[in-house]
């Protein structure tokens, strides 16, 4: 009897529980598909031109490879966004087993050369993305936006640049199919500023942000972003929103590099130098100018004086004594 009451619980809940509406892939045919779906994404746009009918033949190739009708793949996908703890345990066994595959086809090569593919969380160009590598997007009053809000830590500097990249599917090609996102960026002084862009068919999507002059002196606060796909009422309506690869790069500004003027120091010896020209001289100055010829007048000493000797009277002028 006790065995009986301890399952009649669970028994009830498993009755209750809504079961899976039928044309709806259950769980492990769901990932099988969304494993080719996105090889087959990836093999599209390694092709030079055409990609959009590539990528349509390719798809087609997938529902034709595990028997299914494009309607029956959109219906999934819709059920199964609709649930989003089912849904993440899906995706991350596709992305898993999509790596391992495209490493084994050599999708991987095209991606290498990407050059913020391989960046981490330091550096002067970092990849500061802490969220999740892929969400999903549906067009209902629930799950119609994604979004994400950072905070700056001390790894970030004043003028900083920023890239959020990140790739987008529609689960079906229609002219109808898009999407907006926008990146705000909100600065210590109560400024703040955004940029945004319309999402259609391209898989590849960036939003780059650049500071102007005024706000690359400023501390940045916090950044956020979203990405909304509108709700339409006709029939033609979007349908889910595949948001993958997702990175938030932030680009230091460059320091600028202060050159040191050598000082030259002047070596040439000053008797090399040309002598300046002097104004022309007049006649007079020209004479002044010429050396003379300076007479020195020596009085000479008779070396052999004739002096008088003792007890010898003088010579007298004989003449005058007569």
């Amino acid at each position: 009897m006790r065995f009986r009451l301890l399952f009649a619980p669970l028994f009830l809940l498993y009755a209750c529980s809504p079961s899976r509406p039928s044309g709806i892939l259950n769980e492990k045919k769901m990932t099988d598909v969304l494993v080719d779906y996105h090889l087959a994404q990836g093999m599209a746009e390694t092709q030079g031109e055409n990609i959009d009918v590539v990528r349509y033949k390719y798809i087609q190739a997938v529902f034709k490879k595990h028997r299914i009708t494009e309607a029956e793949f959109d219906s999934s996908m819709v059920y199964w966004s609709g649930r989003a703890e089912e849904f993440t345990h899906i995706y991350e066994n596709v992305v898993t087993r999509v790596q391992a595959q495209a490493e084994r086809m050599g999708l991987e090569e095209t991606a290498n050369q990407d050059k913020f593919a391989s960046l981490t969380n330091e550096g002067d160009t970092a990849n500061i993305w802490l969220g999740k590598d892929f969400a999903c997007v549906v067009a209902n009053p629930v799950q119609c936006v994604y979004s994400f809000q950072m905070k700056a830590d001390s790894t970030f500097r004043p003028g900083d640049s920023f890239i959020w990249r990140f790739k987008t599917q529609f689960v079906s090609r229609s002219m109808n199919n898009e999407a907006i996102a926008l990146l705000s960026f909100y600065y210590e002084t109560d400024t703040s500023t955004c940029v945004t862009d319309l999402l259609r068919n391209s898989p590849k999507n960036e939003l780059r942000f650049y500071p102007g002059r005024g706000l690359d002196s400023l501390n940045l606060s916090s950044i956020s972003g979203f990405i909304y796909l509108p709700m339409v009422n006709d029939a033609d309506k979007p349908k889910p929103l595949l948001v993958s690869e997702i990175q938030l790069i932030r680009m230091h500004k460059e320091k600028p590099i202060i050159k040191e003027t050598p000082v030259l120091v002047d070596t040439i010896s000053i008797d090399t130098l040309p002598k300046e020209k002097s104004e022309r001289l007049t006649p007079q100055q020209v004479r002044e100018s010429q050396p003379r010829e300076r007479k020195i007048h020596v009085t000479k000493e008779n070396p052999n004086p004739i002096r008088p000797q003792k007890g010898i009277p003088q010579r007298t002028n004989r003449r005058r004594n007569r």
